[in-house]
């Protein structure tokens, strides 16, 4: 049975209120689908960054992590969110099970900038499905923190969009939702329903397709010409929330 991979940030994974609607959703999905969730925590790590004085650093939306910002991606992303998230669902009755990318060797990565960049951000190289496959056989809901390691050891922290993309295409799973921060893609101030891939391509390149949602659905393109099924993009509101964006009543779908 072909997965379903979730990828959960920004603002729902900060509400409790939507995380345990979000739970009792996914409960309901597991009967009859084989989940994985990705989770990101962007926020929580840049406000304990800044308390131990860490001014983070951006580029192109990406942080640039350095060694010492590592130890709180490690500790807040493969830690509390995650260990958090394991929890919720478990207590919904869901088998859930918390890993990192470098668990299993789920992902490979190397640093960007090459071996010797002094930059913890890494990209992902490849990534091996054998205990996601494991899980998921036996009954188990993976629950995917994005930091994973390069070949000599070293941590490296992840965009966890990256690592939802390349684990819903390496999985062949059928849908990939993405939550994000904004209720789907917009065209001339309204949400766009439905996309064909060349229809997304066309408005990325008109530059009607944006900032920080060009390298989303740059990523969604190329994650279904690696055999996911369709890509769906939109904002959690709440209960109910997750079947409409299934059903195509909420967000934007993309499709080949």
């Amino acid at each position: 049975m072909p997965a379903i991979v979730l990828k959960i940030g920004g603002r729902a994974a900060e509400s409790r209120d939507s995380l345990l609607s979000l739970a009792d959703e996914m409960a309901e999905l597991t009967r009859d689908n084989r989940l994985v969730l990705v989770h990101g925590g962007g926020p929580e790590v840049t406000a304990i960054s800044k308390r131990f004085g860490i001014e983070p650093v951006f580029r192109d939306g990406i942080r640039q992590t350095t060694a010492e910002e590592m130890d709180i991606v490690d500790m807040v992303l493969g830690g509390r969110i995650n260990a958090q998230l394991v929890r919720l669902l478990r207590a919904r009755g869901i088998d859930a099970v918390g890993v990192t990318g470098a668990d299993g060797g789920i992902i490979k990565a190397e640093r960007m900038g090459g071996p010797d960049a002094s930059s913890r951000t890494g990209d992902v190289t490849a990534v091996d499905p054998r205990l996601l496959e494991l899980l998921l056989q036996n009954g188990f809901l993976p629950v995917v923190a994005s930091p994973s390691m390069d070949e000599a050891g070293n941590a490296l922290n992840i965009n966890a969009d990256t690592v939802a993309f390349r684990i819903a295409a390496q999985l062949a799973a059928r849908a990939l939702v993405f939550f994000s921060d904004t209720p789907g893609i917009l065209c001339d101030g309204s949400i766009v329903q439905a996309l064909s891939a060349p229809e997304a391509r066309s408005l990325i390149l008109r530059g009607v397709i944006t900032g920080g949602m060009v390298p989303k659905v740059s990523a969604s393109l190329d994650a279904m010409d690696q055999g996911v099924g369709k890509v769906i993009i939109g904002q959690y509101e709440g209960p109910g929330s997750l079947a409409r964006l299934m059903e195509g009543k909420q967000g934007t779908r993309l499709w080949k």
